[in-house]
């Protein structure tokens, strides 16, 4: 498997070669599709190998936003219905009218349960799943959104098993990964095991106290007092990357993530895209911003994404990670974007370069 640089993208390789050159114990890995194609697919670092792949954090959001919006495309789920309509139980403690749309952009209020749930009913998803069906919510659905950080995973796969006998991690394997030849798993199979690169733990603010000031559900969405017997670097679990948790278990390649983004809103391999125009614009529509009663600053969100891009094209839409992974698409370059890493960046979230790389990518595709 060799790198690629298709001509004219020459200036983003040697971008990426300059960061790489500045922090040479970071692996790290970029690619990128254009019109379908691939034009950028490049990886650094002691650690990394061509086929080498990474716990993505909570960008594996995106994956499971594109799970949710095929199946609102065939027909499947109402983003306007009540999720009780697919899933009776949740129903209880006045969350009869939570709509699909209002679950998938945070605003539900059920960033936890009372009494904190631990590391075991996070993995098993049956017990925490009923949890939250009788859980009241932390505020009044509709009235703010707060990111629902863990969560949102076993949210989103008990609607999906009520729906179609699958979890997202399952129905992205059979409907998207595997037909599409996609590098990415939400439930790594022990079979990919000897491909993953391990994260370093997230450290935000160190022993100390945090950097910011608190919203009022943090540590609730956070759940910083659950037991998950590994502290903050879940991913170093086997249990863990076998869980196919919904939220923040995705593993895969920055390949993986590019083609996915790509095979969703681009013709690839002579295939039309999965995602109709229609789609795309519901997926992309801006569903709340402002304060975000979670995280420490403003937030905006559609149904699962992240609207927006460092590109800033219209309708762009993806997701990025805690340990410093990206992924997105921006429809009007026909840009798909994925990056991965092992090192966490201070604040968590994006890795600050996948700006730079962006903005040049866009440079080369104009």
């Amino acid at each position: 498997m060799a790198e690629i640089v298709r001509p004219g993208f020459e200036p983003v390789a040697g971008l990426f070669a300059e960061i790489a050159a500045t922090r040479p114990q970071v692996n790290a890995a970029l690619a990128a599709y254009v019109g379908g194609e691939p034009v950028v697919d490049l990886w650094t670092g002691p650690a990394y190998r061509a086929d080498s792949i990474q716990g993505v954090y909570s960008a594996t959001k995106g994956a499971a936003g594109i799970a949710l919006a095929l199946l609102i495309q065939r027909g499947l789920v109402d983003p306007d219905a009540p999720v009780a309509d697919y899933w009776p139980e949740f129903a209880a403690a006045g969350k009869d009218t939570i709509t699909v749309r209002g679950l998938a952009s945070h605003q539900a209020g059920l960033v936890n349960v009372d009494g904190g749930y631990t590391f075991a009913e996070f993995t098993g998803h049956t017990r925490l799943a009923e949890r939250l069906a009788a859980q009241r919510p932390f505020w009044e659905p509709g009235t703010g959104h707060g990111y629902h950080a863990l969560t949102i995973g076993t949210l989103l796969s008990e609607l999906f098993l009520r729906v179609t006998g699958h979890t997202v991690g399952e129905y992205f394997r059979r409907e998207i990964a595997e037909p599409y030849g996609v590098d990415f798993f939400i439930g790594l199979p022990e079979g990919e095991e000897p491909r993953v690169v391990p994260s370093l733990p997230i450290t935000i603010g160190g022993d100390g106290p945090l950097p910011f000031e608190l919203p009022p559900f943090f540590r609730e969405a956070m759940n910083i007092e659950a037991d998950f017997e590994d502290g903050r670097n879940m991913l170093g679990l086997r249990s863990f990357r076998a869980a196919g948790v919904a939220s923040i278990g995705g593993f895969g390649s920055a390949r993986g993530l590019a083609r996915l983004y790509a095979v969703a809103t681009q013709e690839v391999d002579g295939r039309p895209p999965l995602l109709t125009a229609e789609t795309l614009a519901a997926v992309a529509e801006v569903q709340v911003s402002g304060d975000d009663l979670v995280l420490p600053f403003r937030t905006t969100y559609s149904m699962l994404f992240e609207p927006g891009a460092p590109t800033a094209g219209r309708g762009s839409f993806g997701h990025s990670g805690a340990n410093g992974a990206l992924a997105y698409a921006d429809p009007e370059l026909g840009l798909a974007f994925g990056y991965t890493t092992d090192t966490p960046g201070s604040a968590g979230g994006a890795d600050p370069v996948t700006a730079d790389l962006s903005h040049a990518l866009a440079a080369a595709i104009r």
